[in-house]
């Protein structure tokens, strides 16, 4: 499941291959419209999407006369999709002049570590020209992101397709076609620069010679329906072109996720799929007089519902002599008919009792203290049934009377100045806060100590635009972010994990203030949330203070020795990013802020093994085998290694 801030309107192409998928929680079905959606959880899926674009473009490529023999470099293979046919060819050529992926696309490399743990990759097979999706072996690609043109892999005109249909250049008829190269010319090699006479042997005076007048650009076509986003339910929409050109003049292409191109008669249709580019432009009749339009882009996004996880309540919170048994409810906060209920019974970590499978829940059931002597926990969660929602998070409680986390605790730092690498520091510093607290939960408008640094106290100008960032969410997988904010008067509560956030690009996050001035949306809470296992489910990275503070870079040069961290940065009035961020120094996709940062949060499982920067620190995100004999090695936690 992925989530994704964004303003209303189209998006652009290359998030098409990064797959956001979700803008909010539909209006009117009981939930209410968010500008946050969720994006397809699985990894593979939006794998799957990457593969299957990018070898769409490759065929639409070769199709239109593109050469990819030798070439066994994928970069090399993203730069010829991206590039445009020169100014010379283009203009004898019916609607492939432009790329097949746009131009500021490329491409993100796996590390050694990455590969090694088993995720997928794509990489280019020169023998079949095509990309193919690999689980082990080398490090392969791991995304294709949007970048600044000029970024890595940018194609310039492409030199390598030679279609041998064109526009007329020599006959009456709309096209020239030859089977082979045209025979070299016969004649002189050298050209007269002799004056040409004014006037014949006979005085007769020479015709002025004929002035051709200037080419008019063809308009683009008109799409019926606009792109945007839409009920998954609505699809395939029914879309059609307009032509805005004079009658006769030209008649008009599409092509739909980069496959090839179709001519669209007067009057008829085309089907558009769910989360489908389509590409239209106006080609003359005759290219002696008009030159080709524009080429016009949408994209059509399957806007599905955020379902809600479910509350779970206990009869009590912990067994005891007089309390054998605890009764269990399950509410489903969403509406009826767009999801189902699913639940598990699990032992408190380190305690005796069976983990069951997920079940559908059919009603209020009881737990009995023989079968948990240790205490139990319950995770839920709303699987959705209709097509326009997606399945909720999970939700989890425990019934026990240890208060905090199992295993262990998590510290807090807070700072207001970007940190110097290696020798930084932070404004703010709170030990065991998860412990000594009791809380599972941590409030950045509302710190348990006083000298903890608060949102609201680092942006005091209410006015301030700003948008929350995610740093290191891959490695801090069990947290999750909750918002609270009131938008065009309708107030909403969201919870989503760290890093599904952090998969929304930065120019889509919502933009955020304290008073929601400046059609923004007035943020009123910001919360980090866990479930009390998250240390021995490995949802939270373990590390030492002093290199979070000090800033070590991590195993692959992760900001704060990799503790997850929550950045807001600055947005400037005229609603412009006015920050800039380095994804090398992250694990996860928003990267750092490099300037305009205006208020920073790092967060992270305090024990007393190596910093995770550190050959001795095996840990892995969401793997908790990595972490359980280290537990049991480093049960005494409290002390501070540096």
């Amino acid at each position: 499941m992925k989530m994704s801030f964004y303003h209303s309107r189209g998006l652009s192409q290359v998030e098409l291959v990064i797959l956001v998928a979700v803008v909010g929680i539909i209006a009117g079905i009981g939930v209410g419209v968010n500008k946050i959606g969720l994006i397809n959880g699985a990894r593979e899926v939006k794998m799957q999407q990457d593969h299957a674009v990018l070898n769409s473009a490759v065929k639409s490529y070769l199709a239109s006369g593109g050469d990819l023999d030798g070439v066994d470099d994928a970069t090399e293979v993203v730069s010829r999709l991206k590039a445009s046919l020169s100014d010379e060819v283009k203009n004898l050529t019916p609607g492939l002049s432009g790329g097949f992926l746009d131009e500021r696309a490329f491409l993100t490399l796996q590390t050694d570590e990455e590969a090694a743990a088993g995720k997928p990759r794509l990489r280019w097979d020169a023998a079949s020209k095509r990309f193919t999706i690999a689980y082990s072996g080398a490090p392969g690609i791991r995304t294709v992101s949007l970048g600044d043109v000029g970024t890595s892999n940018v194609g310039d005109d492409d030199a390598n397709r030679k279609s041998s249909l064109s526009y007329a250049s020599k006959d009456d008829w709309i096209w020239d076609y030859s089977e082979a190269m045209p025979a070299a010319p016969t004649g002189p090699t050298v050209i007269p620069v002799t004056e040409v006479p004014t006037t014949s042997p006979s005085n007769t005076p020479v015709p002025p010679p004929v002035i051709l007048t200037n080419k008019q650009d063809l308009l683009p076509p008109q799409f019926t329906v606009p792109g945007g986003n839409f009920v998954t339910s609505q699809f395939p929409l029914s879309v059609s072109l307009t032509n805005p050109n004079p009658q006769g003049s030209s008649h008009l292409f599409y092509s739909i996720d980069y496959a090839a191109w179709k001519e669209l008669l007067p009057g008829l249709t085309f089907p558009v799929p769910a989360n489908a580019f389509v590409k239209a432009q106006a080609i003359p009749y005759d290219s002696t007089l008009w030159n080709q339009s524009s080429v016009v882009n949408q994209e059509y996004k399957a806007l599905m519902g955020a379902l809600r996880p479910p509350d779970i309540e206990f009869s009590s919170n912990n067994f005891s002599s007089g309390t054998r048994s605890i009764q269990v409810t399950l509410f489903d906060l969403n509406s009826s008919g767009t999801s189902l209920i699913h639940y598990q019974i699990m032992p408190v970590p380190g305690s005796s009792g069976v983990k069951t499978d997920l079940a559908a829940y059919a009603g209020k059931f009881s737990v009995n203290a023989s079968d948990y002597p240790g205490g139990f926990g319950v995770s839920a969660y709303a699987k959705a049934i209709s097509p326009d929602y997606v399945d909720s998070p999970f939700a989890s409680r425990y019934a026990t009377e240890e208060q905090g986390l199992f295993d262990g605790h998590l510290d807090l730092d807070t700072s207001v100045t970007i940190s110097e690498i290696g020798k930084g520091s932070t404004g703010a510093h709170t030990h065991d806060i998860t412990g000594k607290y009791g809380i599972k939960k941590i409030n950045f408008f509302s710190l348990p100590e006083s000298k903890q640094i608060e949102l609201d106290e680092a942006i005091q100008n209410p006015k301030q635009m700003f948008k929350l960032i995610v740093v290191n969410g891959d490695l801090s997988p069990g947290l999750s972010l909750t918002l609270d904010y009131q938008d065009k008067g309708e107030s909403k509560t969201v919870t989503l994990p760290v890093n599904e956030y952090d998969d929304t690009a930065t120019r889509e996050l919502m933009t955020f203030s304290l008073n929601g001035s400046s059609n923004t949306a007035k943020l009123k809470g910001l919360a980090i949330t866990m479930s009390q296992d998250i240390i021995s489910t490995a949802g939270v990275i373990p590390t030492n203070t002093g290199d979070v503070k000090s800033n070590v870079l991590g195993k692959n040069s992760e900001w704060r020795n990799g503790a997850l961290t929550i950045q807001a940065v600055a947005v400037g009035s005229d609603g412009k990013d006015a920050f800039t961020t380095s994804e090398f120094l992250s694990a996860g996709g928003h990267g750092v802020a490099q300037s305009g940062m205006l208020w920073e949060a790092a967060l992270f499982w305090h024990w007393d093994g190596d910093s995770y920067h550190e050959s001795g620190n095996s840990y892995k995100p969401g793997a908790p085998n990595s972490i359980r004999g280290l537990l049991a090695e480093h049960k005494n936690e409290g002390k501070e290694k540096r």
